[in-house]
């Protein structure tokens, strides 16, 4: 999958560096983590591959991303962090399992490796720009043709989401949209409940009251959606 999508943008006029950390000896303070630090300093966008096991980002991606720490963030001397050399860089998360797509989609194996990486990288003050899964990797020999198409997708659209930026003011938007389309529907169901006659509408907190319940329940419910189904899983 991670060749696909550097296929994917090369084809499209990217320039692309693959590096493999099986072959580097990774280590905090070490000139190996230093060279990989210079190449993602000089890069618009990473691409980060790693399998999921045990329901969670592979020991040798999280060791890499420990080694990383002092240089995705600084930390405050309240033990706070915040982005420095990276922000704004985009990034693109890849990760498979030997679950099926079914197991996947209803107990979520692979979202443990999508949240570090959107931790880590969220932190750094990057913007994730594609996800890639891939499940029932067990009997797996080579990858599916529709997955190749899909990776080589994401990659081919780098170039396109770099330009179009605007990341901080999409998420203010996407804001406004979730809370208008709440307050409507919550207003609605509101209206109805009033002319079913089960509470007084002339008492002013009787009727805010009311209305704080029903859209602290949607809003709950509808967070709950979002975060379940905020990975891909098949």
């Amino acid at each position: 999958m991670l060749h696909a999508v550097l296929d994917g943008a090369a084809e499209a006029g990217n320039e692309v560096d693959c590096i493999y950390l099986a072959d580097h000896d990774v280590k905090m303070n070490g000139p190996v983590i230093n060279k990989i630090s210079r190449q993602i300093e000089d890069a618009d966008c990473i691409v980060l591959a790693a399998p999921t096991y045990w329901g969670g980002i592979s020991g040798l991606a999280k060791n890499f991303l420990d080694a990383m720490r002092p240089r995705f963030v600084a930390t405050t001397k309240r033990g706070d962090v915040k982005p420095t050399r990276y922000k704004n860089k985009t990034y693109i998360s890849i990760t498979s399992c030997y679950k099926s797509a079914f197991e996947n989609i209803v107990a979520g194996v692979t979202n443990g490796t999508f949240n570090t990486i959107d931790q880590v990288f969220t932190s750094a003050g990057m913007h994730r720009v594609g996800e890639i899964v891939l499940p029932g990797t067990y009997h797996l020999k080579q990858l599916p043709t529709k997955k190749r198409e899909e990776a080589k997708q994401v990659g081919s659209r780098i170039g396109q989401k770099l330009d179009r930026g605007g990341f901080v003011l999409k998420r203010y938007v996407q804001l406004f949209v979730m809370l208008a389309v709440s307050t409507l529907i919550v207003r609605g169901i509101q209206v109805g409940i009033e002319k079913i006659g089960w509470f007084n509408t002339t008492n002013f907190w009787v009727d805010y009251a009311v209305f704080v319940i029903i859209f602290f329940l949607f809003l709950s419910i509808m967070l709950h959606s979002l975060t379940v189904h905020n990975h891909k899983r098949k």
